[in-house]
């Protein structure tokens, strides 16, 4: 237990310190230690704000730090929601059910791979939705700042950074229609939008979604999605989950996609095999092993990979750290291991 304030802001220091070894890395021109060091303190805090004596006169470093990024996150997440209940007042004329807890939200993700002869990879993420419940048909605007079809299969089912970056050009944003009727036990939702770059890309995706019922210890769901994007043509993305609890802690995961895109004439084809355990309530880890299949020349293994991540909530249910270990084996380079590491900040503005 810390014994006074001295003892915190000695710790600052070494932290403070810290982040200022770590080597810069220019992300559209932003230099990401001042991130490092936020998701440093952030922990820091966590770790010791029982520790501090809030009955003293002046609060600690992290404490006050902690508190007031806490209030500015409330304050933007706040103003957030209730611009789309505006948004959702005005087309619908009539205000959300006292017991709906609107789902609009922003979410950041920083995320650097370290890989195995010394490169570096850093990505930089901003989805955001808002959500209007009243709308007749449950409307829900949508932006993203990279639209995650157009990575391949096998980067998207890895934790490793691709270097997106934040860049008008590869956002989208558009209406997400979600019926509450199901239609044959089916799930639909169907978005329209818009690339945001010069001149306008437009696209449409239509998903279906059913869960089964009745499978015992098993949860089984099936997905189709067909799309369309004026400049790549169209696609289509079936995938299948099959989840099983464990007792409390553990749950065994199976996931395998398929997928194929006009332009490129031929499938993609993952699977994923995945052991998760809870540690508390504030940690979990991944384990986790995939094969990658592709038709590009003929029906073969590609690649294939294991790695492992832990999951660890910072700050409430806003900000989340996780650390990816991977090793993976490429077939166009005979096999040969491919170490790398990752690290990935999330952090949610959502009421």
């Amino acid at each position: 237990m810390l014994p006074s304030d001295c003892a915190v802001d000695v710790g600052v220091r070494a932290l403070y310190g810290l982040c200022r070894s770590l080597t810069p890395v220019a992300i559209t021109g932003i230099n990401i230690w001042p991130l490092s060091c936020a998701a440093i303190l952030a922990f820091s805090s966590a770790a010791l704000g029982n520790s501090i004596d809030s009955d003293q006169p002046q609060e600690g470093f992290f404490k006050r730090s902690i508190l007031s990024a806490e209030e500015t996150r409330d304050e933007w997440s706040e103003s957030w929601v209730d611009f789309a209940e505006g948004v959702d007042r005005y087309f619908s004329k009539e205000d959300a059910p006292p017991d709906y807890k609107n789902e609009s939200y922003v979410k950041i993700q920083l995320k650097q791979t370290w890989e195995e002869h010394g490169e570096i990879q850093t990505d930089v993420r901003v989805k955001a939705k808002f959500d209007l419940p009243n709308t007749q048909r449950k409307m829900k605007l949508f932006f993203s700042s990279d639209e995650a079809s157009e990575n391949s299969l096998e980067e998207r089912v890895r934790s490793n950074s691709t270097g997106e970056r934040f860049s008008r050009k590869e956002s989208v944003s558009g209406i997400e229609i979600t019926p509450d009727s199901e239609w044959h036990k089916w799930k639909r939702s169907a978005r329209l939008g818009i690339k945001l770059k010069a001149p306008l890309v437009g696209f449409g995706r239509y998903r279906l979604r059913r869960p089964f019922n009745n499978w015992g210890a098993w949860t089984p769901e099936f997905l189709q999605e067909v799309w369309y994007f004026s400049d790549r043509g169209w696609g289509e993305t079936s995938e299948f989950e099959l989840r099983r609890p464990l007792g409390d802690l553990l749950g065994l995961r199976y996931w395998t996609v398929l997928e194929y895109e006009d332009q490129y004439d031929y499938f993609q084809n993952v699977h994923v095999f995945s052991l998760s355990q809870r540690l508390s309530d504030r940690s979990s880890v991944d384990y986790r092993a995939g094969l990658v299949f592709s038709t590009e020349f003929q029906a073969q293994l590609s690649a294939y990979f294991i790695g492992t991540s832990y999951t660890y909530k910072l700050y409430e249910e806003w900000v989340f750290v996780t650390a990816s270990p991977e090793v993976f084996f490429p077939r166009n380079n005979n096999w040969n291991a491919e170490a790398s590491f990752t690290i990935k900040l999330d952090v949610y503005f959502s009421r």
